[in-house]
């Protein structure tokens, strides 16, 4: 009944040929087969060399950053073992003991490590002055163990009012304690004992 049926089937027997066709017959390549593989080829080996360029570099670079890692340590070991010797103090474990050398009696002053201040500071009162704080925490504490009181020690390093520089335990100040910040320290040596000591004067 339909008059362009006869077209329609003609026109989807022609669709269905041309695809047939197209699907069994190869595609006409662009460039002859052993050139096209050359060409792949290339962009590998090219691919490679970029790659293997990259890898290089890193390779460099990671090994520039090992080395300078090196050498940071190995510096950073050294200075450690010259600041154990210019301020020993500071390395310091709970009942060593240090010197200090007394110039007017030439006399060394024995003092002993007890610890690092864990205290708050808080204002003091030194002589009615409420201006000032107890020592912060971190400073060094040590008490006298020797014939000269700290006194002697405070005029060397300039560590007064007392009340800043002595230690604190529940709010009051022990009497005959030092209490110093690490820059105070430099001038306490390793004693030993009597001719053994670090300290050369």
């Amino acid at each position: 009944d339909n008059p362009n049926a006869s077209e329609f089937i003609t026109l989807k027997q022609y669709r269905t040929t041309m695809k047939t066709a197209a699907s069994s017959s190869p595609p006409s390549p662009s460039a002859p087969p052993s050139k096209r593989q050359n060409t792949a080829e290339e962009k590998s080996e090219a691919v490679n060399s970029g790659l293997k360029v990259f890898f290089d570099q890193n390779q460099l670079a990671l090994q520039k950053n090992i080395e300078e890692r090196e050498a940071a340590l190995k510096l950073g070991e050294q200075q450690l073992e010259e600041a154990k010797k210019a301020a020993p103090a500071l390395f310091a474990k709970p009942g060593d003991q240090f010197t200090f050398h007394v110039t007017y009696c030439d006399f060394d002053a024995i003092v002993e490590y007890v610890g690092r201040n864990t205290t708050p500071p808080r204002k003091v009162e030194f002589c009615g002055d409420h201006n000032y704080q107890s020592p912060d925490i971190g400073w060094l504490i040590f008490r006298n163990v020797g014939e000269v009181n700290f006194r002697v020690y405070r005029d060397m390093v300039g560590a007064w009012p007392i009340s800043k520089y002595s230690h604190y335990e529940g709010g009051k100040m022990k009497n005959d304690t030092l209490c110093i910040p690490p820059g105070m320290c430099g001038e306490l040596k390793v004693w030993r004992g009597w001719g053994e000591c670090d300290a050369d004067y």
